[in-house]
């Protein structure tokens, strides 16, 4: 069976939050796909590939993730890159190559890849449990209000909630109704809106989930 948590959502749903929560707890790694799908979008940005550029670039050696306890961490030329990947502008331009049909489906097995060297993984992002590993036996999936989440990253950001509000609809627009791939609940997914519930409640909620799943069929 395999060992795999994959959580979904929207933006600012609150899946990392879990994610790194739930590690800890877990003791498995976590790994934040959408910092791979920043880091391809802010290394392509700054050196202006064109699609062969990046196709070529996602087989090459030139990067790599750290899986840490806190973060993902995205590595270029032996740099870690990753405090540059959270500017406004990124947002737009990653949101914008996920939402390329060509990427994400070059981007698949490099993303699957990542659980060949674990005991266990988590995942968060937008296809996990829907397009990387529809058979992981825990799934879920986070939401909560617009409001709410715009709230979030506009404290996270420093930003005008309105103004966040308006760039986090823009981008929930394209991730919803891209051709492939798009942010959907998962088959046999376990729905939770991070409104409702503190992060700790959930945190405690899946971890059981977890437990009454891996540990009884190990």
């Amino acid at each position: 069976m395999e060992k795999i948590i994959t959580i979904d959502g929207l933006a600012s749903s609150g899946k990392s939050a879990l994610s790194q929560k739930l590690s800890k707890k877990i003791g498995w790694p976590w790994f934040s796909t959408g910092v791979l799908y920043r880091g391809m979008a802010y290394v392509g940005y700054i050196e202006k590939f064109d699609e062969k550029k990046y196709l070529s670039f996602f087989k090459s050696k030139d990067w790599f993730i750290k899986l840490t306890e806190k973060k993902s961490l995205f590595f270029y030329k032996g740099e870690d890159i990753s405090s540059k990947l959270y500017q406004k502008f990124i947002d737009e331009k990653a949101s914008f190559f996920s939402s390329y049909t060509l990427y994400r489906k070059a981007l698949i097995p490099v993303q699957r890849s990542f659980y060949k060297a674990q005991k266990g993984l988590i995942l968060e992002g937008r296809d996990c449990g829907s397009i990387l590993f529809p058979s992981a036996p825990l799934k879920i999936f986070l939401s909560a209000p617009d409001r709410v989440r715009a709230k979030r990253r506009a404290e996270d950001r420093k930003e005008p909630v309105h103004a966040v509000l308006q760039s986090q609809k823009n981008r929930d627009q394209r991730d919803q109704n891209r051709h492939f791939a798009p942010v959907i609940k998962p088959k046999n997914a376990l729905c939770l809106n991070s409104e409702e519930y503190s992060l700790n409640q959930i945190v405690e909620l899946v971890y059981e989930k977890a437990i009454d799943i891996f540990q009884s069929k190990t």
